[in-house]
């Protein structure tokens, strides 16, 4: 089954049969049996009738709402058979804190290591011995052996951070001088590199959120980022660890094969760089063939299986070693 993307403003997402269709005007845009589709991602002004929606509910079709510029907004979920005793031993462990900063050590030491894996591995011909890349692979291994044993969130999240100003101060020497990082900018995006990040980002949480409702979890009750109205920390914290590995590296080698360039992006006074509308398309094409061949959705799985056994049985072993495995498939 597939994610359809519909990014053409204003068209209608209907019901004809058993297939759902999308029309912009007489046109027909897209066109898809119910049973092969597993989600359906609105972008901006895009419509969809009430007959279309009952039907995915029916079928089980997650169906989300992004802005034209892809900031996610929300979703409709059809009824599952979540399990419940999933999230009640979540809950059973929310005042549990050492037992909750034993996961996120585990979970910020495995994005470090990744984040060194990814420099290691694009490092687009430099040496190892370069003093510049040695130091800067000495100081991650540095702050991921420091994440393991963090004696609080608060100091956790700032050896994640130092490690990612560690990690993005070597980016520019990674893509193409005609389309450069220059520096982690989020809100706005400063450029294209970090256009592509954030909408990368923000379709990556979405698949997480997806996985980890349907495995039953609380996805508000995050065990590394804060519990704050209307934020899904538990999926924002899953997402870290697959950040530097499934987006980071991606968008690297597209920037390199010159299949996302400065063309693919318009400059906003008041919101900063954002995709095109042809440009949004061709990523999403790109995104969906790549999270194809990663197997993402696979990989999401096997580490909330992992979550999932640690809070039932109350003990980090299981998490830690899904996500030890999930690395050594990847590095």
């Amino acid at each position: 089954m597939s994610t359809i993307y519909i990014t053409e403003q204003g068209a209608l997402v209907k019901k004809a049969g058993h297939r759902l269709v999308v029309v912009r005007g007489d046109t027909v845009v897209a066109e898809r049996h119910f049973r092969d589709i597993s989600r359906v991602l609105l972008f901006g002004n895009v419509q969809m009738t009430t007959q279309a929606i009952h039907q995915c509910l029916h079928y089980g079709i997650q169906v989300a709402y992004f802005t034209m510029n892809g900031h996610y907004r929300g979703q409709l979920s059809p009824i599952s058979s979540s399990n419940l005793y999933v999230k009640m031993a979540q809950i059973s462990h929310w005042e549990n804190k050492p037992f909750l900063l034993a996961l996120a050590r585990h979970l910020v030491a495995g994005k470090i290591r990744g984040q060194r894996y990814v420099l290691q591995k694009r490092r687009r011909g430099i040496s190892l011995k370069s003093e510049f890349w040695r130091e800067c692979d000495t100081q991650l291994r540095a702050m991921e052996d420091r994440a393991k044993t963090a004696e609080s969130i608060g100091s956790l999240r700032g050896i994640e951070g130092t490690a990612a100003r560690i990690y993005f101060s070597a980016w520019d020497q990674l893509l193409p001088k005609d389309f450069p990082f220059e520096k982690r900018s989020r809100r706005p995006a400063l450029n294209g590199v970090n256009s592509a990040l954030n909408f990368a980002y923000t379709l990556l949480l979405n698949e997480v959120n997806n996985v980890l409702e349907l495995q039953g979890f609380d996805v508000v009750l995050g065990l590394y980022h804060s519990v704050r109205y209307g934020r899904i920390s538990l999926s924002l914290d899953v997402m870290e660890l697959f950040r530097p590995l499934f987006v980071d590296q991606w968008i690297i080698l597209l920037a390199r094969q010159r299949q996302i360039q400065n063309k693919d992006f318009y400059w906003s006074d008041t919101q900063g760089m954002y995709f095109t509308e042809d440009g949004r398309k061709k990523f999403l094409s790109l995104y969906d063939s790549w999270q194809k061949e990663f197997d993402l959705r696979g990989k999401l799985e096997h580490l909330s299986s992992g979550l999932e056994k640690t809070f039932l049985k109350g003990e980090t072993h299981a998490f830690s070693t899904a996500i030890q495995e999930l690395l050594s498939r990847l590095l």
